[in-house]
């Protein structure tokens, strides 16, 4: 197929007595990218968008006139366009829009889950270490003079069963144990109330003054020992034992 472009390219250079260096170092393109172009070697561009630009930059550092230039030739180009599956410059230029704009989203994208992720390890942080929560570690069963009976059962004295009733004032991780059975284990919150009775009540609390507690109709004051926890021991016969 005769290379009309390439040998038209050639051909304003050569009317006007250019070489290809000056070409060169006038538009700071390499010699190999114009012999290139003057033999349609269109395969050493990574687009026809360069070549175009190419070709503009050929014609303005001849001295030619690049309008007439692409008019004269304006159905070769687009012969050469369908043949390398490329778009027309118009589109090729909206489809650089676009990438550009798919990468400015993925990365507010990506900024935005950085942000998201670090404001869930902020309230977790906040949930594990605040008043009340309960506590980070494996939780050792407190030990107590009298070691808790498995079940009620197997424990009846003569006295009355322990009646308990808490209220919150704010919030307060806390477990009930009734013998060696868990009845409750959760974080309550401002206004919850919490009732039970039992002949061997063990109480293991995370913000002990967050709660009010009351024993068989008498209130009863809970101070922790260290820190915010607090363990208690009720039962008839030993109404309270701290540890």
């Amino acid at each position: 197929m005769e290379k009309v472009l390439g040998q038209a390219l050639k051909k304003e250079r050569e009317m006007r007595g250019v070489s290809l260096d000056d070409i060169a170092t006038e538009t700071r393109i390499g010699t190999r990218y114009l012999l290139a172009l003057e033999n349609e070697d269109f395969s050493a561009f990574p687009g026809f968008f360069y070549v175009r630009y190419y070709i503009k930059n050929y014609l303005r550092a001849c001295g030619a006139d690049e309008t007439a230039f692409f008019n004269t030739h304006y159905d070769y180009l687009q012969t050469i366009l369908a043949k390398m599956g490329e778009p027309p410059p118009d589109q090729y230029l909206s489809k650089l829009e676009y990438v550009k704009f798919k990468k400015r989203k993925t990365i507010l994208i990506i900024l935005l889950l950085l942000l998201l992720l670090a404001a869930a390890f902020l309230y977790w942080n906040f949930t594990r270490t605040r008043p009340g929560a309960a506590p980070s570690g494996p939780f050792a069963f407190p030990a107590f003079s009298a070691a808790p009976i498995a079940y009620e059962k197997e424990f009846c004295p003569d006295r009355a069963a322990v009646a308990l009733q808490m209220t919150f004032s704010d919030s307060c991780w806390l477990q009930l144990w009734r013998g060696g059975e868990k009845i409750v284990e959760k974080v309550f919150v401002k206004g919850d109330v919490l009732a039970g009775h039992g002949y061997q009540l063990v109480l293991v609390m995370g913000n002990p003054a967050a709660a009010r507690l009351t024993v068989n109709g008498r209130e009863w004051p809970l101070s922790p020992l260290s820190g915010n926890g607090m363990k208690l021991l009720l039962s008839p016969d030993q109404l309270p034992e701290t540890m």
